[in-house]
């Protein structure tokens, strides 16, 4: 099976492998999509036309940030506030004040009109940002291009982005898609994509799962390809068909009929206990943002609230949100929790999580810096606030508080010890408060993990979030395309690490869980389930299937694989008994 690019457009069938990053089979007629170049032409201004031209940039930015914001809102009502959070990041750009304040200078200094400073200043920004040995700028290099694009276009009065020559439903091939180039499809016509760029955990990608549209990412030379031919993709193997043959087509739509009833046989799980074969329980819960995500954990059948994400209420306006209306919507969450737990972390900014109101400086590296338990300690005001929302909504004594990115002890007692205060004001005020609070800390970082039996002796849980971790301990960023490859959650250190937490927590008497991406992997649960994890927590519609997992395993095996796997050399060896052992036992459900 080819990978290399594509030549002129075959006649006959042609399969090329790629990246599958969302779901799903589909084929129909390619319609070719690449950012459309603006030429600026420079044009030299007298110094009494100054004026207007500042003010044409700032009807142009105020015009980008209602369309930017018109997105994000429309997202937010049709795919859930945390992947329409995306668009924040375009927010930030466009209100970057060094990068107004260039284009201001330009103007002035140079007498030249303002697109063209715009467009030289956008320039010189992402080049540099490109240039940096930091995965973090590279990614907002693309938030400064997209938003760029649509200041450009309000600059020169140009209409917003359109698909042109889609009449009919298609499949988009492009270089790479923004998030809101993909937020701007209309899903009647769009059938699927495929990019020459992205990974995994890219924005497009992202977007592509939220709007569930089938796409593959990684295959080169799309542009060579003839508008109009049929082509097929397949979102599950990662595979794009040119020209598929009419045996394949018929092959693939009985594929897809299968999906369509393992998915009816899951919802059957709802109501059912992920308890092994020799009877190890184990509790499955739900990852939340906001209120309007409850739905989703009834209907999956989740076990509570394992992660409420609480940043969503910080960044999702331009001001802090006060006491009484975070007080309100935990009580919310922890109502409609019952009669399981919700557990509540504290905020979690910084790395890419921020907005100019939370007044994080620009870091050099923002994920080694400025973030989680460090932000709410320099933050202690903000910090008070909330663990009193969170104290507030514990009228039934089901919610639980646990704080991110603890690397310390010195963190633990810190936040432990606010927590207290608080609790003892509240019952001063006269607030009812339950005899005791579990709070409970998040092992995102290697040096948590290695003191873990240290830590274990302050809390009364852990949770960990694989997705630093793994990132952390192997120096690999998942979503930079050059090295995401490498990100494995099975990688003996990691293995090592794992077992370190478990195995510190249960001997201090407390539980373990695990809330990142891993925890919705199937391929992985043999491992997890071996390791002794207490609880899973996951996005809603992933439980039915770790149900269906953690059914078919054998705890006592599961405890062998992964004494294996700590004494294995590689990770490749340990992800393919992974997927071996998956594959005999619930292969209606990779």
């Amino acid at each position: 099976m080819p990978d290399e690019t594509p030549a002129p457009t075959p006649t006959t069938e042609t399969r090329y492998k790629g990246l599958a990053v969302s779901p799903g089979i589909v084929w129909g007629p390619a319609v070719l999509l690449y950012a459309d170049e603006h030429i600026v032409r420079k044009r030299r201004i007298r110094p009494e036309d100054v004026s207007n031209e500042l003010t044409r940039f700032e009807a142009a930015l105020l015009k980008t940030r209602q369309q930017i914001t018109a997105i994000r809102n429309q997202m937010a009502e049709s795919i859930g506030e945390s992947d329409a959070s995306i668009f924040d990041a375009h927010i930030l750009s466009l209100e970057d004040s060094s990068l107004i304040e260039s284009v201001k200078e330009q103007v002035f200094s140079r007498l030249v009109n303002v697109d063209f400073a715009y467009e030289q200043v956008v320039r010189v920004y992402t080049r540099k940002m490109r240039e940096l040995d930091d995965d973090y700028f590279r990614e907002r290099a693309a938030d400064f291009a997209d938003v760029s694009r649509r200041v450009l276009r309000n600059l020169q009065g140009k209409a917003e982005f359109e698909l042109q020559g889609m009449d009919a439903p298609s499949i988009v091939l492009a270089h790479d898609l923004s998030p809101s180039d993909t937020a701007g499809f209309d899903r009647k016509l769009v059938l699927g994509i495929v990019t020459e760029a992205g990974s995994r955990t890219s924005h497009s990608a992202i977007m592509a799962r939220s709007l569930n549209l089938p796409a593959v990412v990684g295959i080169k030379g799309l542009g060579r390809i003839e508008p109009g031919v049929e082509v097929l993709v397949d979102g599950y193997e990662g595979l794009f068909i040119i020209a598929p043959s009419e045996q394949t087509k018929a092959d693939y739509g009985a594929r897809e009929h299968e999906h369509d009833v393992v998915e009816a046989k899951l919802d059957e799980l709802r109501e059912t206990l992920p308890v092994t074969v020799d009877q190890r329980r184990i509790t499955v819960a739900g990852n939340v943002e906001l209120v309007e995500d409850l739905p989703l954990l009834i209907e999956h059948g989740a076990e509570g609230i394992g992660l409420v994400r609480t940043e969503y209420l910080f960044l999702s306006e331009d001001e802090f949100p006060s006491e009484d209306a975070q007080a309100e919507i935990y009580a919310q969450l922890a109502q409609a929790s019952k009669p399981h737990a919700v557990i509540i972390r504290t905020l979690d900014v910084g790395g890419d999580k921020k907005r100019p109101h939370l007044g994080i400086d620009q870091e050099i590296n923002p994920f080694l810096g400025f973030r989680g338990i460090r932000y709410s300690m320099g933050r202690p005001d903000l910090f008070r606030t909330q663990l009193r929302a969170i104290c507030r909504a514990n009228t039934d004594g089901n919610v639980k508080v646990m704080f991110p990115m603890v690397s310390d002890v010195n963190e633990v007692k810190f936040a432990c010890g606010m927590l207290q205060e608080v609790r003892a004001e509240l019952v001063a005020e006269g607030v009812a408060q339950p005899e005791t609070m579990d709070c409970g800390v998040m092992i995102e970082v290697p040096s948590a993990a290695l003191i873990a039996d240290v830590l274990a002796r302050h809390v009364k849980f852990f949770s960990i979030g694989s997705n630093d971790l793994i990132q952390y301990t192997l120096a690999i960023d998942r979503g930079n395309e050059k090295v995401s490859a490498m990100y494995q959650p099975a990688h003996p250190a990691v293995v090592r690490l794992l077992k370190n937490v478990v195995d510190a927590a249960h001997a201090s008497g407390i539980w373990v869980g695990v809330c990142g991406e891993m925890a919705s992997d199937v391929v992985l649960m043999p491992m997890l389930v071996g390791l002794g994890i207490d609880e899973l927590s996951a996005i809603p519609n992933a439980i039915p299937r770790i149900k269906r997992a953690i059914q078919a395993l054998n705890y006592e095996e599961a405890k062998e694989l992964v004494g294996r796997f700590v004494q294995s050399e590689t990770a490749e060896a340990n992800q393919q008994e992974l997927e071996a052992i998956a594959g005999r036992l619930y292969p209606e459900i990779l």
